[in-house]
């Protein structure tokens, strides 16, 4: 069994160290509780990315999904350990800049790239343009024109492939918006031959997020290796095969040894895919990165009990944590104190926004509650506070990253 960087030890919530130490979450929050808090844990993080090197054998070149949590210092410490991004916006192409990584290890990703966004990525002169449509690749070509330099292209391959996850964060099937299918090659044949402004460099696909069956993910890996030699042997100098990312985590327990385990197999399978080609391979983690190294921590304000249930309403909801609202997600939900009690009793964990949609866990078993106390929504790391809005006004949480259980941010 390997654990999650939480666990529940003494009957407290603990933050658990890159050297197996556990510090009490409770003591992480400087000068007591003042409003919904993010922590992270940069030693989770940085275990997995190593695991990921190590599963690959160091041929992959990791590129950290940037969307899934941009905190500064995160991405600074990222950038430290030498790996890549892949990012969806100017935005996220200034954060990635200012956080130190290299341009030579960006990946522009994303099916709305603006003119003035495709000029900015040009002059920062970045690995590669993953491109959407030939719409795309056409304005590209005019941008690259405009500015008398030569784009460096990936086409993202629409693999047909259908994952098990749910159909918003599915980007891989016929359905979906993103990517192109075999249909569209012959006219990006054509733009590619009438521009001395574009260099095909790769093939990309990225099938969708919260993966947990890999099945799907390996087809995809092979329909774009087929498609990446395809485009080898039209006789274009392809060089990267982008294979995205997506893997998920297992929301609904601390233990994480599955996770490790399937990132071992995926790093197996790929390197057994592409054995005897001459490429470059590229990933795009993020969840599976971030994920687990974070929680949300919250104050219960009222406790209502009616005939039909009991609600527990806390100071954090939707506004700051989106994913239970908007995907149904399942975050498990625990006590920085748990008391010494047996007896449980079945809370709906609701927020303060003015939706009946902002509910953070439907019938959980709980500890009797009382105003005043803190919970903690785990698993949070990853689209959580980078989903917020300003809905009803309310204060933005605080965000706290801890390296070897001391405060670094």
């Amino acid at each position: 069994m390997k654990l999650s960087s939480y666990s529940v030890e003494n009957n407290e919530l603990c933050l658990r160290t890159g050297s197996g130490d556990f510090v009490p979450v409770s003591g992480l929050l400087e000068g007591g509780y003042q409003r919904p808090t993010y922590i992270y844990n940069f030693d989770d993080v940085k275990a997995r990315l190593e695991h990921m090197k190590q599963a690959f054998k160091g041929k992959c070149h990791i590129h950290y999904a940037l969307k899934s949590n941009d905190h500064p210092v995160l991405l600074k410490k990222i950038a430290e350990l030498g790996v890549g991004v892949d990012l969806v916006s100017a935005g996220e192409l200034r954060k990635a800049l200012e956080s130190g990584f290299k341009a030579k290890d960006i990946v522009f990703s994303g099916v709305g790239k603006t003119k003035a966004e495709i000029k900015e990525a040009l002059q920062a002169d970045i690995a590669q343009l993953n491109v959407e449509s030939p719409a795309e690749l056409k304005r590209i070509e005019q941008v690259a024109s405009e500015l008398s330099v030569k784009a460096k292209v990936a086409f993202r391959l629409n693999p047909e492939v259908n994952p098990v996850t749910h159909p918003y964060i599915c980007t891989g099937f016929r359905e979906n918006k993103f990517g192109m299918d075999s249909s569209f090659f012959d006219e990006l044949h054509g733009i590619l031959n009438d521009s001395k402004h574009l260099e095909l460099v790769g093939v990309t696909a990225h099938i969708g997020s919260q993966l947990r069956d890999l099945s799907a993910s390996i087809e995809a890996v092979e329909k774009s290796l087929q498609t990446f030699e395809k485009w080898r042997s039209k006789g274009f100098a392809v060089k990267t095969l982008d294979i995205g990312g997506g893997i998920g985590i297992d929301y609904s327990s601390l233990d994480t040894t599955s996770e490790y385990e399937m990132i071992e197999e995926y790093g197996a399978e790929v390197l057994k895919i592409i054995e005897g080609h001459d490429l470059e391979l590229l990933s795009e983690p993020g969840r599976i990165i971030v994920g687990r190294c974070g929680v949300l921590v919250s104050e219960v304000q009222y406790i209502k009990e009616t005939p039909h249930k009991n609600f527990c309403i806390v100071d954090t909801g939707m506004h700051q944590l989106m994913r239970p609202s908007l995907y149904q997600a399942n975050h498990q939900i625990l006590p920085l104190k748990a008391s010494e009690t047996s007896s449980k009793v079945l809370y709906d964990i609701v927020g303060p926004i003015c939706e009946s949609a902002d509910v953070i866990g439907h019938e959980r078993p709980f500890q009797p509650l009382f105003e005043g106390d803190l919970l903690a929504i785990m698993d949070a790391g990853a689209y959580g506070r980078v989903m917020m809005s300003d809905y009803n006004s309310h204060a933005k949480p605080l965000e706290i990253v801890v390296e070897n259980g001391k405060i670094v941010s």
